[in-house]
């Protein structure tokens, strides 16, 4: 790496702070760069982030030359690319709990198009979950507490494809014919096994997004005032995130709104001023939602990443110091702690970089939101992360470092309640 972007590295990496004034929005942030450590020609390797687990690790995939390689980042370790069968082409990696991560590689020596895989870092150990008899392709696009994994499979040539599984004791099921359409596709699992994703005979004509429980399917309505649905994330609480596209459509795409959905009740999430469409990516425990928002109609105004709480939409960007030379296009994934992965430009290095965006610790035992006060929603965290923490040492329920969270952290947080 040359002595330019060696030196905007260490700027970029230098960790910022800046606090937003929206009542109820998010909190302040500390903002660290993920930055590859090679280059693609004349330039850094662009960095997408996909995903992140409660102890703030990283994972995505670089992108050189338009072949991608998925990668996980911690604080300790850096960016790695992560190690992948000889033969391997290409890579992504989708989501991550504790040291596990899932996503698809591609790989002609296994004659497949494209297989999901499960690497733990812990134990070095690759697992290619192939496909079920007849199909060709799988992907991998989520994975829980326990280790249960959806996605989707299926027969690229002649169909149907997708079809959704659940991977679960090192066995993939086809949940396929528990939707009874043609077709089906799993984005997100929670704790409870509880997945959510789209069922239908396509994805822009007739989806429906549904909530799956062990064989139990139920088929939301299309969005309010739209056409479809997709479940995009489930938490334990029941609550969805849902996008839909309306009936008017557009040559650039389909304007897209965003959902929260609970108990049949619907909650539009809004749109950024100047916005018409957004992607939805990421719910947590307490029901913070991020994405990104996208300008259909006109090309005023470049995507941008937003969080949404209470009714409150932010502009991810309005929380970047002005002097930043950063413009977050997307963001991917939030943790229990508010921790967010996003993807950004930045013009300094003129390159796509990661970011990860750390609420910054107000000093008060309990308070896992980092709101300032201690809640129902520092509690509802808690008690989501109820047990044995997953990596010892980074697990910010566990209040008083026995790498449990249990009875005790429950009374220090009840102990500062207010």
């Amino acid at each position: 790496m040359n002595g330019r972007h060696t030196t905007s590295l260490a700027i970029l990496a230098a960790m910022v702070s800046v606090q937003t004034a929206h009542s109820g929005g998010p909190p302040e942030y500390e903002v660290t760069a993920i930055i590859a450590g090679f280059e693609c020609g004349d330039h850094l390797a662009a960095v997408s982030p996909y995903a992140l687990n409660e102890a703030g690790d990283v994972v995505g995939f670089v992108t050189c030359s338009l072949v991608q390689r998925a990668f996980r980042w911690t604080a300790e370790t850096g960016l790695e690319v992560i190690p992948m069968p000889a033969g391997t082409t290409e890579s992504q990696a989708l989501a991550i709990n504790g040291s596990k991560v899932v996503g698809t590689y591609s790989n002609p020596e296994l004659e497949l198009g494209v297989t999901g895989f499960l690497y733990d870092f812990e134990t070095d150990q690759f697992t290619s979950l192939g496909t079920l008899p007849g199909g060709n392709w799988s992907e991998a696009h989520a994975i829980n507490s326990t280790g249960e994994i959806v996605g989707f499979w299926g027969d690229i040539v002649n169909g149907p494809l997708p079809q959704a599984f659940i991977w679960r004791d090192g066995e993939m099921i086809d949940i396929h014919p528990d939707f009874g359409t043609p077709r089906s596709l799993a984005n997100d699992i929670n704790a409870n096994s509880q997945a959510t994703g789209w069922m239908g005979q396509a994805l822009q004509t007739d989806a429906r997004a549904f909530i799956w429980d062990n064989g139990k399917v139920t088929e939301l309505p299309p969005i309010p005032g739209g056409f479809m649905s997709m479940g995009t994330a489930i938490n334990c609480r029941g609550q969805l995130t849902v996008s839909g596209s309306f009936n008017e459509d557009h040559p650039q795409g389909f304007i897209n709104g965003g959902f929260l959905w609970e108990a049949g009740q619907w909650t539009d999430l809004g749109m950024l001023p100047g916005y018409d469409s957004m992607a939805l990516t990421g719910l947590n425990e307490v029901g913070y939602v991020v994405g990104w928002s996208r300008a259909i109609k006109s090309s005023d105004e470049p995507d941008t990443g937003f969080i949404w709480n209470d009714g409150v939409m932010t502009n991810l960007n309005n929380l970047l110091p002005p002097n930043s030379q950063l413009q977050i296009s997307q963001a991917r994934g939030i943790n229990e702690s508010g921790q967010i992965a996003a993807m950004a430009h930045s013009d300094d290095l003129n390159a796509t970089v990661g970011l990860l965006l750390s609420p910054i610790n107000q000093d008060i035992p309990g308070d896992l939101d980092n709101d300032g006060q201690v809640g129902v929603k520092d509690l509802l965290i808690l008690l989501g992360s109820w047990g044995p923490c997953d990596q010892c040492g980074k697990c910010p329920p566990d209040l008083n470092g026995d790498c449990v969270v249990g009875v005790d952290d429950l009374l220090i947080l009840l102990g500062n309640w207010g």
